[in-house]
This record gives C-alpha cells, structure tokens and sequence, in this order.
C-alpha cells in the first residue's frame, strides 16, 4: 500500500494492536450489554490498519476523488477517538474484574512511598483559594495539552511531525489505558471527600468537579494518564516545537500537583504517569519503526 494513502500506516496499527489488547473483555461473561457494538467497531479499526483487497480499492478510489478531505479525516481520526477509547475504559475493566479495584495495593504503596497519604494531606496541608485555582486551572490544562501542539504543527504545515507527535501521544495514551482494563485503581475521588471549606469556592474547583462528574471512567486513575500524557507532549516539544517547551513543562508540573492536591489521583498515580509518559516518548520511534514505518 503506497505510504500517502490513508489506510495501514504505523498510527493506523498501533491502534488496531491496542485494541486487540482491550478485546478479551468483551468475550467474558461480565462483558457490557452493548459488547456486539464495541466489537464491531474495534474490528472496523483494525480493517483500516490491514485493509483486505476490496476495502483497498474503496480507499485508493475515495482518496482519488478527494484526497485532501480523506487525509484529513485519516491523520485526526486517533485524537478523535480519545474520548471514546477512555469512555469504554469503565465498562471494559468491570468485565474483567466484576467491579472489583486495587485501590488497597496502591494506597499501600503511597503510605510505603511517600509515608502517609498526601492525596488527602496536601490541600489540608496548604489550604489557600489562590493555591487551589491555580492547581486547578493546571488541571483543566490538560485538555490544552492533548490537542493544542498538534493542531498547531498540522495549520503550520508540518504533516510528518504531527503525524509523529500523535503516534507518541497515542502510544502514551494506551499504556496507560492497558493498566486501566486489567489493573483499575478507582483513585482517592471515589473513597474520600474532595477538599472543602473555602477552596470549594473556586470557580475552576467546580468547574473540574463538574466535568470528572460528566465525564470520569471509574477505574482510571493508576497510573496518571493526565500526568504521562502531559509529560509525553512536553518531551515531544522538545523534538518538534520547541517555543512550547516552557509553557508545556509549567503547565504539566501544575497539572501534576493539582491531580494530588485536588484529590483526583494518588501520588503514586502521578509519580508513575511520569514515568510511563518519558517511556512511551522513548519506544515511540523503535514501535513506529516495528510497525512498518520510517522514523527520521
């Protein structure tokens, strides 16, 4: 298949093989009532990674007649899926384990770690309404993060690096998801109360709350994917844009507080996104490279 066609490139695979890895949910008995649609719909991602002769054709003819709009769609497809990927995450770690979390073993290693529980300790420890808005506000940025600097490189032009900076994004968006499924840690949010008094006052406190209310997959938080995606974005600025660099890096550090002293993550959670989140920086060209592409 020739390398400009939108169809069985290394992006178009790396999802197809994650969601390989996401399926088995779907086969066991606790699986969610709508699994035959979820099924269906991981399959038809894997034909665009390997698309059999007669899809080929369809996809060689409609990017004949319109190629730019093809593109289009093809190169922002992953970044569009995201939320629908992590909206899947609750009902796919629920077949695996019944409902079941591993908070216990995480709260272990955060008393081991860091000697108490600072998810629970650090608003109290600081608890100023200034303080509070700004970790918030670095929380809410995470939204900025993901799709920011790659809609930026692509209207500048730079169709070769987003399409890398994204196959890094997504590439640190699924090693997170992966723990999600098999190893759900439902995070300090759903155990304890969120911090109170005056710093529920905020405006962005309750925006936040509001939007983890709306939106939050239960059994997504060990490790941080706020944290390890954000900490993947600023490492790819450092290759392909680098002016974002100090923004990007500020951003992520507030990010990574407020996760903590919101109460929305253990520590641990977030020491380990950073981790995972360098990781995915650092296989990113070997797994490009293993999935068929040119990593340059």
């Amino acid at each position: 298949m020739s390398q400009d066609l939108p169809a069985g490139q290394p992006l178009d695979r790396l999802l197809a093989l994650y969601l390989l890895i996401a399926t088995p949910p779907l086969l066991l008995s606790q699986r969610p009532a709508a699994w035959p649609l979820l099924l269906l719909l991981h399959a038809a991602v894997g034909l665009i990674a390997f698309p059999p002769g007669p899809l080929r054709r369809g996809i060689e003819r409609a990017h004949a007649a319109r190629p730019k709009l093809l593109r289009i769609l093809h190169d922002w497809y992953p970044v569009a899926l995201i939320p629908a990927l992590y909206g899947e995450l609750a009902l796919l770690n629920v077949a695996v384990h019944g409902g079941s979390y591993f908070d216990a073993i995480v709260l272990g290693w955060e008393e081991a770690v860091f000697g108490g529980q600072p998810s629970r300790e650090l608003a109290a420890a600081a608890p100023r309404l200034w303080l509070s808005e700004l970790l918030h506000g670095g929380y809410l940025s995470y939204y900025f993060i993901i799709y920011v600097p790659p809609l930026l490189l692509y209207l500048g032009g730079r169709r070769e690096a987003f399409r890398r900076a994204v196959f890094a994004l997504m590439f640190a968006f699924f090693l997170h998801y992966i723990f999600f499924i098999y190893f759900p840690v439902q995070g300090p949010r759903y155990l304890f109360p969120a911090p109170g008094g005056v710093l529920a006052e905020g405006p962005l406190y309750q925006l936040t709350h509001r939007l983890l209310e709306a939106g939050s997959s239960q059994g997504a938080a060990f490790p941080s994917s706020h944290v390890g995606v954000s900490v993947a974005q600023t490492l790819m600025a450092l290759r392909f844009q680098r002016r974002l660099v100090p923004l990007l890096a500020i951003l992520t550090g507030l990010l990574a507080v407020g996760a903590v002293y919101g109460g929305f993550h253990y520590a641990i959670d977030a020491s380990c996104g950073v981790l995972l989140g360098i990781l995915a920086v650092l296989l990113a060209p070997r797994m490009w490279r293993a999935l068929g592409g040119s990593w340059t």
